[in-house]
């Protein structure tokens, strides 16, 4: 290239890239098409001329969430760096807490799963709009870390939005009791608000296999005789108490006992935000992304690496 050459480069380079000039508006200086201008501008970033870096915020590894996100077809997805996949709670629950802060508006209806890293989002939603939170199952968990409390803190965290909250647990004992709880005036009149949730923040519990446990809240809830049972039928992971198994087919053996939105209305709710990770949730995770029942994941480097492998 000669000097008038590389000049030119340099001068569109700085108008369009630094001055932010439009290449119509190049090309009309010039008196050249703009598709002038566009060779000009590619030959600049191969001559080494213009060189163009992309410098991500910390907190989140972009390259995997982005592979994430096209290889289930997720409308977003957000990987977050940890130390390790034991102690993620608090890391995940920050972004969660941050994006909900981001996207949510007045005009949604949130609501809202149980379980502790969603119990760790909520120290993190400084800035979310004040909008109707809607409890989406009953409760489970210990006195003071339920999904009431989950629902509570919300609220106030959003200036006092209105709460309709399940003073139930998630599964009682039988078919009887489930239908005359949830006859219950308080109880119904949340239940009904479950069509008119637009955003929906869910946990994943996933199944425990002989020994280990603690990572879904349903088990200690119907019995280790019960759990056997429906890990025999396959079940590896669970949202809302909807089982599922490692196919994504869902296992229907509490369906009868749950307090909580259907799998039908929750398939209709227009975003679904899973915030699941750590040691353990693999399989789980895996298996409601299969079902095809999450729009958006929040989970840690080493549980996305794993689901990528499959």
């Amino acid at each position: 290239m000669g000097p008038e050459e590389v000049a030119t480069m340099v001068a569109v380079a700085r108008r369009h890239y630094v001055e932010g000039v439009s290449r119509v508006d190049l090309a009309r200086e010039r008196g050249v098409s703009r598709f002038k201008i566009s060779r000009l501008l590619a030959a600049a970033q191969e001559a080494g001329i213009v060189t163009i870096r992309i410098s991500a915020p910390a907190g989140i590894d972009y390259e995997l969430s982005e592979r994430l996100r096209e290889t289930y077809d997720l409308r977003r997805a957000l990987v977050v760096p940890t130390a390790d996949d034991v102690g993620v709670a608090e890391a995940l629950g920050q972004v969660a807490g941050e994006l909900l802060a981001e996207i949510v508006t007045a005009d949604d209806v949130l609501g809202l799963d149980c379980g502790r890293t969603l119990l760790a989002m909520t120290g993190h939603l400084r800035g979310i709009a004040r909008c109707e939170v809607v409890q989406l199952t009953g409760m489970g968990g210990q006195l003071g870390r339920t999904s009431v409390d989950i629902v509570r803190t919300v609220a106030e965290a959003n200036g006092g939005g209105t709460t309709h909250p399940v003073f139930a647990p998630i599964v009682v004992a039988d078919r009887r009791t489930a239908t005359a709880l949830q006859q219950h005036d308080s109880i119904r009149a949340t239940l009904e608000q479950y069509p008119r949730v637009t955003k929906a923040v869910v946990a994943v519990g996933a199944w425990p296999v002989g020994e280990g446990g603690g990572l879904s809240q349903i088990p200690p809830l119907i019995g280790p005789a019960a759990t056997e049972k429906l890990a025999a039928r396959g079940v590896v992971g669970e949202t809302c108490a909807l089982l599922y198994d490692a196919r994504g087919r869902r296992v229907t053996g509490l369906d009868e006992r749950r307090i909580g939105i259907t799998e039908a209305q929750l398939r209709a709710v227009p975003d679904v935000i899973a915030v699941a990770g750590g040691a353990g949730k693999t399989e789980a995770v895996r298996a409601l992304l299969r079902a095809g029942l999450l729009g958006s994941l929040v989970t840690d480097a080493y549980l996305a690496r794993r689901i990528l492998e499959d």
